[in-house]
């Protein structure tokens, strides 16, 4: 079984790579909330709210919603009781839609077996017990029409199985909005997914054996737990796409052409690193 492999690395080039994209006419795309249809397993069920004090007993009460995705389970706590939608991007997916105070927090805690991880660029991975990839978690972000300036989301591990997300009202406070402007909350909302491939094949491109695959439009955006999970599933279908080359073409596409139809991954290309796949648009020679 295919151990979670690290994504900070080769995701760590995306200023360079970006520059790279822009400069051969594939810019890089910009994260939203994808939509369409994805893969489906067990379709994901969700609890009523339910309150719960916060430590201490002396802040106000919180609410917590149930995600259930196959055999993920996570809980949602918030002092607004989170929105969660069924299959909205497609089976299998859940979309949670929080309200959220500049400075306030909601906790993502995992009740399922296994662990979380939290990404540079805000997803969550759920690991198994082997470090498995089997869940992603898209970063949380505003509406796509909110306002210029508006507070920047964190996320952050609190342990093995809990997460912290967290608006931040410190770029607010810094374009001297005001303090009504930076008490203004904040809509967030993410999407849980397990299964991140609608479909692959096999086929010719260039005179070679070509696998065209074709990612859940979810899983495009869901940042890098999402391609982690991409890539776990592919690995698991496909042992052969577990190459450097085949693992160059992936992360090429998921950062310059995340919206092409499919993406066509090569073992013969030779193994050039990421740059130099970038700079040869995902196909190098």
């Amino acid at each position: 079984m295919l151990i979670r492999r690290a994504v900070a690395a080769p995701l760590a080039a995306c200023a360079t790579l970006a520059a790279v994209l822009a400069l051969g006419g594939c810019g890089l795309a910009e994260r939203a909330q994808g939509s369409g249809g994805a893969g489906g397993d067990p379709t994901p069920t969700a609890s009523q709210p339910t309150p719960t004090p916060e430590q201490g007993g002396t802040r106000p009460t919180t609410q917590t919603s149930t995600v259930t995705a196959g055999d993920v389970v996570l809980e949602v706590s918030s002092r607004q009781a989170a929105e969660v939608q069924e299959d909205t991007l497609g089976p299998g997916t859940r979309t949670v839609t929080l309200t959220l105070a500049p400075g306030r927090t909601a906790r993502v805690s995992l009740s399922s077996p296994g662990t979380l991880a939290v990404d540079s660029d805000g997803s969550i991975a759920v690991l198994d017990g082997n470090g498995t990839t089997v869940a992603a978690m898209g970063p949380p972000a505003p509406p796509a029409d909110a306002a210029e300036g508006a507070p920047r989301i964190d996320v952050e591990n609190i342990d093995e199985t809990q997460a912290r997300i967290e608006v931040d009202d410190r770029s607010a406070a810094a374009q001297g909005d005001g303090s009504s402007a930076r008490a203004e909350p904040v809509t967030v909302t993410f999407v849980v997914g397990t299964e991140a491939i609608d479909g692959m094949s096999w086929g010719e491109n260039e005179g070679g054996r070509s696998l065209a695959v074709d990612p859940a439009d979810w899983a495009r955006y869901a940042g890098e737990a999402g391609l982690d999970l991409i890539r776990t599933q592919l690995v698991a279908a496909e042992p052969e796409a577990d190459s450097g080359t085949m693992e160059h073409q992936l992360v090429c596409h998921a950062l310059g052409a995340v919206d092409k139809d499919t993406w066509n991954l090569e073992p013969w290309r030779p193994d050039v690193g990421l740059i130099l796949t970038a700079t040869a648009h995902c196909n190098p020679v």
